[in-house]
């Protein structure tokens, strides 16, 4: 009995051993595997930059193709190291399913403008239309032309508001409405990002820096919402998110919105 009680405990002894050896060989694979994200993301982030450069400079081009040639091989290269380790583990990580989404846009986008301008004076004179009380306009959409965001389109019409948002299409709109209740009625303005489900990955990724730059201009609002898809672009919604950001309306209930 002592006898089988001893071998019971060294094969259990044993099985931990196994156990805490591979544990320690994914550890190692995983510390391997997120150094590789890492390179990617600065690989990538050159690649951003020869894009710049290329806008820059254009008689660099030959030099310029022999050095995407390399980045996009190195890309390959990392990928195929990530995506291994990724089926290696049990499930994969945020890390690695951006390194696949960042892949597959960069491998199916063709054209990808880098750096981003502002139509100003068009911008600010809409983004002022929308803030005079003295003027119809309750809202103005701005959108992407080429490398430049310029505005649109502006009215008064809600309904004409929603057909301006594409599934391919980024934009930025902006609204003018009128809240509170027959005591208190007060205009609130509304700041609103566009992704469409089509967009790509890499244009997505660049929607927050663009977003930045026109937001040096359209500067004053009381709620800002990203949208991606239709059903979303609703104007009870909004109003709702603009009565949350102003605290609860009082009165009869009898409004004229």
């Amino acid at each position: 009995m002592a006898d089988a009680v001893d071998k019971n405990y060294r094969n259990l002894e044993s099985n931990i051993d196994k156990l805490t050896l591979n544990q320690c060989s994914i550890i190692k694979k995983f510390d391997a595997l997120s150094k590789n994200v890492d390179e990617m993301r600065k690989i990538l982030a050159q690649f951003s930059e020869k894009m710049v450069a290329l806008e820059e400079v254009a008689s660099d081009k030959r030099k310029f193709k022999v050095d995407i040639k390399v980045l996009r091989n190195r890309i390959d290269e990392l990928y195929d190291i990530v995506k291994e380790g990724k089926e290696e583990g049990s499930a994969p990580s945020d890390d690695v399913r951006d390194v696949e989404s960042c892949h597959s846009g960069f491998s199916c986008s063709s054209k990808v403008t880098m750096t981003t301008g502002l139509d100003r004076d068009t911008i600010r004179s809409a983004y002022e239309d929308v803030r005079s009380d003295g003027s119809p306009t309750e809202w103005a959409v701005f959108k992407f032309d080429g490398a430049r965001i310029i505005c649109s389109a502006r009215g008064s019409d809600f309904t004409e508001f929603r057909t301006q948002f594409s599934d391919d299409e980024r934009a930025f709109g902006y609204l003018r409405l009128q809240m509170g209740d027959e005591m208190s009625k007060r205009k609130k303005f509304m700041f609103m990002t566009w992704v469409g489900p089509s967009v790509s990955v890499i244009n997505r990724a660049k929607m927050s820096t663009d977003k930045a730059i026109i937001k040096d201009i359209i500067s004053n609002f009381a709620v800002e919402l990203q949208l991606e898809s239709q059903s979303e672009i609703d104007i009870d919604q909004f109003k709702d998110a603009l009565n949350r950001a102003g605290g609860a309306n009082y009165g009869t209930g009898i409004r004229d919105l």
